[in-house]
This record gives C-alpha cells, structure tokens and sequence, in this order.
C-alpha cells in the first residue's frame, strides 16, 4: 500500500464513524467543489428529516395539550417528544454550522497528511478511543431504540374501549388530526413514528461522534505538542539557530491549536448545551415516569424507562469523559512547559519560552453555553442535580 493510501484510509478510520451517520440524515458536510447531485440529495434528506419530525411531534404535542387533562399522563406522554425536539435543534445547529465544521475536518485531514508517522500514530490511537465508545453506545442505543419503538407498544397492557374494541397502542400515543386506530390510519402512523426514533437516534449518536471526534483530535495535537516540547529538551546542546526554529515551531503549533480549539468551541458549545440541559430534564421526567409504572406494577414499562435512563447517563458520562481527557492532555502539557530545562538555554532563548509558558498555563476547557466547565466532576454534578429536580418533581405532584 503507497503512503497515499495509507493516509487515506487513516483519515477514513477517524471520520468513518461520524460520516456513516451525519451522512444518513444529511447533516455531513459536503465540499465546495461537489457536484449538484449530492447537493440535491442532500437538501431531499434533510426536508424528509424535519417532514417526519414534524409529523410526528406536532399532532401528538396537541392532543396531549389539549385533550390529555392528567398532569401525570402529560409528563409521561411528553418526554419522547421533548427528546425529538432536543435532537432537531442539534440537527438544526449542525446544519447551520456546516461551512465551520467542513473547515474543521479539512484542517484535521491536512494534519493527518502532513504529519509524521509518530504524529498519525496518536491521532490513530486517540480515534480508537472514540470508536470503542461509540460503537457499544450505537448498539446500546439502536438496540433500546428499536425495541422501544417498536416492540413496547405490543407489550403493553390491552385496553378495551367502551365500544368493545381494543385500543392499539402506538410508540407515541396520542394523535390529534385524525382516528390513529382505523386502518391504515394505525399502520401509517407506526411506521412514521419508528422511522421518526431512527432518526433521532442517528441525530443523537452523530453529534456525540461530531464532538468526540473534534474534542479527540484536540488532544491528539496537545499529545504532539508536549513532544515537541520534550524535543526541545534534548537540543539544548545543539546551536542556537536549531534552538530558536524549534521553539518558534512550538509557538505556531501552539497558535494554530487555539484557533483550531477556538473554531470548535463555536460549534459543539451550543450542542452540549442542548445535550446536557436536555438530558437532565428528561431524566427527571424517566425517573418519575418510573415510580409511576411501578405503582402501576407495570413490568414492561419500568423496564423501558429503566433501559432510557441508563442510555441518558451514558450520554452524558461520555460527553464528560472526553472533555476530561483534553483537560488532562492540556494539564500535561502545562506540566511539561513548567518542567523545561530553561537554565540550559540562552538568555534570548530562555525568554522565548516565557510566551510558551503562558500559552500552556492557559489550558483548553469545554464548556457548556460558554459558562460551565465539562468534566467528570461536571457529571457528577448534574447527576446531583437530576436528584435534586426528581425530588422536586416528586413532591410537587
């Protein structure tokens, strides 16, 4: 295999994942130079996408508003429509920052092909920490999804209506326009709704792999960056001139890290934001949700909202663990800038790593709307606070 291909399918194996599934929905960025026929596909998906959104949330939203009267049933009925309108704002994010994130995946395949093969060998190995967690999250959540959608509703309890007939349940109860229990009216309205689930799961798992990818890159060039501050080390001995190519290479790195950190922060702040935000809520919701069909001795059902709940702290687990490995690999090169042999430079050297030592003492963060740090000990906190909320919830009502 030629080093060209070698670097083709290197940078395949870091996107592949994130492709296979923006792509799906439509949301993958195309390039500028594509021709009109995966622009016109593109533009179909992405109609069909909010036409079956819509669909399905819009009449169920109103029958519960409007002909539900039990706060209860309300809460429940609305969780999954709560979650489908958390996934379409994601959806709508990435669509409006397509131009950002194209030049953000161009700019991590120029690194792949202009890096050494030390260089390529961490950003392999970095992907491979994203794959090994998406990859069972995707099975988890697909898994769960589909049998959510579309096998729960058959194991529920039948209910026999005052005329004498038994009412078919649907993934989304409730619809407002029309009869949802004559057919095809029922058929037409399940398949909508399971497709409706696939959709948000593929919006769900490719915006987790959107930002697991760009927050794993990051920290494969910080991983590159303490080398190269480790090799400055090593050529103290050497002549000035070497010294001083080194560390203005180190300066530009550095530089051209905080943009690239700057340009993804504008794009996957507004997505953990909705991510977190939403996440709570509807875990307060599930939780609740619980002790109700546990009043109800209903089996099926705790188990449904059970299998939820552990898929929303997976989520939201994730999203933390990444953004605790960028503070790590940010808190090491700090420790690496601090621990310089300096001494052994020149004067005008010497003052040279002064910016170097700034730069990493300033160390990149994720946050949440610009305002809260993600970390693991954010996690912890809002597991904390989805405690909190249910207690809440549950003494409220």
């Amino acid at each position: 295999m030629t080093q060209v291909q070698n670097v083709e399918e290197g940078v395949k194996y870091i996107t592949r994942l994130v492709d296979l599934l923006l792509s799906a929905i439509g949301a993958w960025p195309t390039s500028v130079t594509s021709s009109m026929a995966p622009k016109i596909r593109k533009c179909i998906q992405i109609v069909l996408v909010y036409f079956i959104q819509f669909v399905v949330m819009i009449p169920s939203i109103l029958f519960i508003i409007l002909k539900v009267k039990n706060t209860r049933t309300r809460i429940k009925l609305f969780v999954p429509h709560y979650n489908s309108l958390c996934q379409v704002c994601k959806y709508t994010i990435v669509l409006r920052r397509h131009n950002e994130i194209r030049e953000l995946i161009d700019d991590l395949k120029d690194e792949w092909i202009n890096g050494t093969k030390e260089d390529q060998w961490i950003y392999k190995t970095r992907a491979a920490i994203g794959h090994r967690l998406m990859i069972p999250f995707m099975i988890f959540i697909y898994g769960g999804g589909s049998s959510l959608r579309a096998v729960t509703p058959f194991l529920r309890p039948k209910v026999i209506l005052p005329d004498n007939t038994t009412l078919r349940h649907l993934p989304c109860p409730g619809y407002y326009f029309f009869n949802d229990q004559i057919s095809p009216n029922y058929e037409l309205i399940f398949i909508v709704q399971v497709i409706c689930g696939f959709i948000n799961y593929t919006t769900l798992s490719g915006t987790l792999g959107l930002c697991t990818t760009l927050c794993l890159h990051m920290c494969s060039m910080l991983k590159i960056l303490g080398n190269k501050m480790n090799e400055l080390t090593n050529l103290t001995k050497t002549d000035e001139n070497t010294v001083q190519k080194k560390i203005a290479d180190i300066v530009e790195y550095h530089t051209k890290l905080k943009e690239y950190f700057d340009r993804s922060e504008y794009v996957t702040s507004s997505i953990y934001t909705v991510e977190l935000t939403g996440a709570v809520s509807i875990m307060v919701i599930i939780g609740y949700s619980i002790i109700m069909e546990w009043e109800n001795s209903n089996t099926a059902g705790i188990v449904t909202y059970f299998t939820l709940q552990i898929a929303l702290v997976i989520i939201v687990f994730t999203n933390c663990f990444i953004s605790q490995l960028l503070i790590d690999e940010g808190n090491a090169v700090k420790n690496i800038s601090n621990t310089l042999d300096w001494h052994q430079l020149s004067v005008k050297n010497a003052r040279s790593l002064i910016l170097i030592i700034i730069m990493s003492n300033n160390p990149m963060k994720v946050t949440v709307a610009n305002m809260v740090q993600l970390s693991l000990v954010t996690f912890t906190d809002s597991m904390k606070a989805t405690m909190g909320y249910f207690n809440v919830l549950r003494s409220t009502l």
